[in-house]
């Protein structure tokens, strides 16, 4: 019987490294093609230097390596308890204040597993080249994104990041209704007026084919724009923050055959005021010809407590012709450790099934670096 287990131990330990080596294998060739992209932005980084250089510092001086990671214990109230390293980000910068700056960003996700049925558990991972582009400054008040990039509709989207966000989960309203990416051009900027700004984002997609980022509804002919009013309150107590109302609009294709084009509108807002936060983003989706695409909202809060112990909540709902309508809601508690790093617990009960958002109990770690 003990040889038996030991042999049953070493056929585990085997079967895991195999897998490691399986993944590794597949993803060599994703890295090659960042390899070349990199390549490529050193190259058109080196050539925009002489038009654009206003110093005799490095040119290497102007990147920065960053990212973020995360991991969470999640126990679902009718599923099997699972352990996950849900994603390593490796983030690249270029910045040397002239009209040119590069973003990459390459995440590694779904990276690891660990179930009392399964043991551990890489099968699931995947490699998503989530953001890369150029910003080129055309104006004081206009700058041009080219590339792969957030979509930018509501919030939520465009800081989605674990450490950046309150809670582990991420409202089904912002991840089941639109593209969470758009490879294309961007044209944005920030036009100040009185005691108030103007953001603004017009985009379009002139790649049909978005890169595979696993669970996501692949989309074409995406375009769209969002407009945002900063201090719309206009606020001058000491203790207020960010308020903000923003604007969305825009349309799309499934990338399908015979797939639906789809018009959606939506609304977005972010208040602070003393020790509340109240954000939330509401969105109603059409068919082509008018009939009801789906809709969704989501309404949060966050309070300080007291030693950056934050209070969450969060209401939301969904409604979807073809897929499972949702009646959520969540109660947290996040504790900023460090001004990069976030504990969180919460609890989600409501309707609805989603696998990527089970409902029950989870505690969450998320850290940038």
């Amino acid at each position: 019987m003990v040889k038996g287990a030991c042999l049953s131990m070493e056929y585990e330990k085997m079967r895991a490294i195999w897998q490691v080596l399986y993944l590794l294998n597949r993803k060599v060739f994703m890295f090659t093609i960042l390899l070349r992209c990199v390549a490529g932005v050193i190259s058109l980084c080196i050539s925009c230097q002489p038009s654009f250089a206003e110093d005799e510092s490095s040119f290497w001086d102007g990147f920065r390596l960053g990212g973020y990671t995360s991991v969470d214990l999640r126990i679902p109230r009718t599923e099997t308890s699972k352990l996950n390293w849900n994603e390593f980000s490796m983030i690249v910068t270029w910045d040397k204040g002239t009209r040119v700056k590069f973003f990459g960003e390459l995440d590694l996700e779904d990276i690891a597993s660990y179930t009392n049925r399964q043991g551990l558990d890489f099968r699931d991972a995947y490699i998503n080249p989530e953001r890369l582009y150029f910003d080129v400054n055309l104006h004081q008040n206009a700058n041009l994104r080219i590339g792969r990039f957030l979509t930018p509709m509501g919030r939520w989207n465009q800081l989605h990041a674990s450490p950046l966000v309150w809670t582990a989960s991420r409202p089904l309203t912002t991840t089941e209704l639109f593209p969470s990416f758009t490879s294309g051009l961007q044209l944005f900027g920030n036009i100040p007026f009185q005691e108030r700004s103007l953001d603004y984002h017009v985009y379009t997609a002139t790649m049909n084919a978005q890169p595979e980022s696993r669970g996501e509804t692949q989309y074409k002919e995406a375009r769209g724009a969002r407009v945002a009013i900063n201090n719309v309150l206009n606020f001058t107590d000491e203790n207020a923050g960010l308020n903000t109302i923003g604007l969305n609009v825009a349309s799309y294709r499934d990338d399908k055959p015979n797939g639906p084009k789809y018009h959606i509108v939506g609304l977005d807002f972010l208040i602070e005021y003393g020790r509340w936060e109240f954000s939330g983003e509401a969105y109603s989706r059409k068919v082509e010809h008018g009939q009801s695409g789906g809709s969704g909202a989501y309404l949060q809060s966050a309070f300080l407590i007291k030693d950056e112990w934050y209070w969450i909540t969060r209401l939301e709902n969904l409604h979807q012709p073809t897929s499972q309508n949702a009646e959520r809601w969540m109660l947290g508690l996040t504790k900023r450790l460090k001004p990069n790093q976030l504990l969180k617990f919460e609890f989600v009960g409501g309707s609805g099934y989603y696998e990527d958002v089970p409902r029950g109990f989870t505690t969450s770690f998320a850290m940038m670096y």
